[in-house]
């Protein structure tokens, strides 16, 4: 790997996201200062350095090439398209922004989506499936949103009214949703009922789920990270106990996700202000998940994903740590082919290249 750049941007950056499948352009959101702002970036084009001076120091340093004043911090960000950008709020509402010719517009806002009976409640996730999105919030809510009709098409309220940390689809129409107290709530979204169809936890132990994304091929895997800093492998097919459970970093987990083709690589980040990468792929059974029925429900159907056999063998799971040395909080990564970023309370983006797997 490429040793780490660090470039100062001069605000303390929650979320990053690459534009889909882009390794030049990605997005940021900022938090925490008076003026905060959605920007995108780009790196210069390699090619156009071409017939530079060799001798001459060239800025491959990504630049701002358009940004948007916020109202209140960016707690989420989905980057849907090319063109389609949705954030989240600390005030409670939701913002879908069309960036096109370099240039940031705001298509719609969902004000105040989130909110107590006399007070502002913060957005606290979004997730984006098609032309639906759902969102969560500190006032233990669920909303769900369709972009096409710019309307609120449902709301639905926690039984407990406990707030929600993060949102995910498995599918199109299940949504899960973890909480402060540790629990996730998966709703089957045919159903006219505002109850959970499932309700998973850990244990009594009160941790708070902090993040979650799903595997990107095989939806009903699930990866949460917790308060505490450890992380939990979950088959949302089975709705008794997670797969794995994995104690990793020293404080809350802020963002995790799987390589986008070679899911047997996790990348976690962490309040500890580290980076990391999880190889599984030493745990793979050299046995075909399709050596089975694919309706079976048998343990060795699983065996088919690394992920869903850490618990038997942990001593096999590889860890790297890629941020080295660093004393701040890292809020938020994500990654595009070999090129793997993330933001700081520092006021740091931090990029490295020729991420190996």
């Amino acid at each position: 790997m490429s040793p780490i750049k660090i470039k100062f941007v001069s605000r303390k950056i929650s979320k990053i996201r690459w534009q889909p499948k882009s390794t030049s352009v990605f997005v940021t959101g900022s938090y925490n200062d008076d003026d905060n702002q959605i920007c995108v970036w780009k790196f210069p084009d390699p090619n156009s350095h071409m017939n530079d001076d060799a001798e001459n120091d060239v800025d491959d340093d990504p630049q701002i090439i358009s940004t948007k004043s916020f109202t209140g911090s960016v707690t989420d960000l989905k980057v849907a398209s090319d063109e389609l950008i949705f954030t989240s709020s600390s005030l409670g509402s939701i913002f879908l922004f069309k960036y096109s010719d370099e240039n940031l517009q705001c298509l719609h806002a969902w004000e105040k989506l989130h909110k107590f009976q006399n007070n502002t409640a913060s957005a606290t996730g979004i997730a984006i499936k098609g032309q639906d999105v759902a969102s969560v919030g500190e006032d233990g809510k669920l909303c769900l949103l369709n972009f096409n009709v710019n309307q609120k098409v449902r709301e639905i309220a926690s039984s407990d009214l406990c707030s929600f940390t993060c949102v995910t689809y498995l599918r199109h129409h299940e949504v899960v949703a973890g909480n402060s107290l540790g629990y996730l709530r998966l709703w089957d979204l045919r159903s006219p009922s505002e109850a959970s169809s499932h309700l998973l936890t850990l244990s009594r132990e009160q941790r708070g789920v902090s993040c979650m994304n799903t595997h990107p091929t095989q939806s009903h895997i699930l990866a949460t990270g917790y308060e505490d800093g450890s992380l939990c492998i979950w088959d949302m097919r089975q709705d008794r106990k997670p797969m794995s459970q994995l104690e990793g970093h020293s404080a809350a987990v802020t963002e995790l996700l799987f390589h986008p083709t070679n899911p047997d690589f996790l990348y976690t980040a962490s309040l500890d202000s580290s980076v990391w990468q999880w190889d599984a792929s030493s745990l793979r059974n050299p046995v075909s998940a399709f050596s089975t029925p694919l309706d079976s429900q048998e343990p060795s159907f699983s065996k088919g994903n690394p992920w869903l056999n850490c618990d038997a063998h942990k001593h096999k799971l590889e860890i790297t740590s890629l941020s080295g040395q660093t004393w701040t909080c890292v809020n938020s990564l994500d990654l595009s082919g070999t090129t793997l970023i993330w933001g700081t309370d520092n006021e740091e983006l931090c990029i490295l290249n020729d991420i190996a797997v």
